[in-house]
């Protein structure tokens, strides 16, 4: 870091286990840059992996990392390389020693954009700005890959989230953005939600159900869990969700209550 050069993150498996955001979060503390004007948070970064987790690979795109899955057998601690995003190759002492292509194909339009979500956002904001004005589509963003149509059947869920989305059904592979009528928080990501929620300047939830547990930090609460008792509840509720108190149960079991049978849930 000193010398000034990008210090990545390689591993073989990387990103099992629970709390991928709080994972994100650390390593890009460490690697990740600065943002203007935000104190405390990090973007950017490099995760390679010879297999990246599903859910660690999509946080690090919300949060604005590269993910790169290729073999990394042939990196070791402290070597130098170089990444050729474009060529999809790892070329150490002038010998490709990996080649990858990068996936989705709108990566890097989210690493540019400083991660997936605000990405979303803004593509969204284009299109309604450009439809209000009376100006045809937008071939600024790389536009998501699809899978090929077929005339094959669907399965429960590729209906249910196809209702969710307008549609009939969805194929796998297909970039998609579901209506999301309930969604779960819970509290050791608490935290990190809040804040994200303040940087989206989020005055109310869209979602019809939002609801926050405590059932990870319930029994036996340190300090900082305890001030988060006091202070997060208020934050949800002021925005229209609901905050169960320590001790109602487990964040599961509430969600699989309240999900509606033919709807689209999420949790974080």
């Amino acid at each position: 870091k000193k010398s000034g050069r990008e210090v990545v993150y390689v591993g073989d498996v990387v990103g099992t286990g629970s709390s991928r955001k709080s994972a994100i979060n650390s390593i890009q503390w460490h690697l990740g840059k600065e943002i203007d004007g935000v104190p405390n948070k990090h973007s950017g970064g490099i995760v390679m992996g010879s297999t990246i987790a599903p859910i660690f690979f999509n946080t690090a795109q919300d949060s604005g990392a590269l993910p790169i899955i290729c073999d990394v057998s042939n990196l070791e601690m402290g070597d130098e390389f170089e990444i050729h995003p474009y060529e999809g190759k790892i070329v150490k002492n002038g010998s490709v020693v990996a080649e990858f292509k990068l996936s989705p194909n709108t990566i890097l339009d989210e690493v540019r954009a400083g991660g997936r979500i605000p990405l979303i956002i803004g593509r969204g904001l284009c299109a309604k700005a450009r439809e209000f004005l009376g100006m045809e589509n937008e071939n600024i963003f790389t536009k998501p890959e699809q899978p090929e149509a077929s005339s094959g059947g669907y399965t429960l869920a590729q209906k249910m989230l196809g209702h969710a989305c307008g549609v009939e059904g969805v194929r796998p592979g297909m970039y998609i953005e579901p209506r999301t009528l309930t969604v779960g928080s819970q509290d050791t990501t608490g935290p990190m939600t809040r804040d994200e929620i303040k940087e989206l300047a989020s005055l109310g939830f869209n979602a019809d159900f939002v609801m926050q547990s405590f059932c990870h930090t319930a029994a036996y609460p340190k300090v900082s869990d305890s001030n988060l008792h006091k202070t997060l509840p208020n934050f949800m509720t002021s925005r229209g969700g609901v905050s169960l108190k320590p001790g109602d149960g487990v964040i599961h079991s509430w969600l699989n209550r309240f999900v509606l049978p033919d709807t689209v849930g999420t949790g974080g």
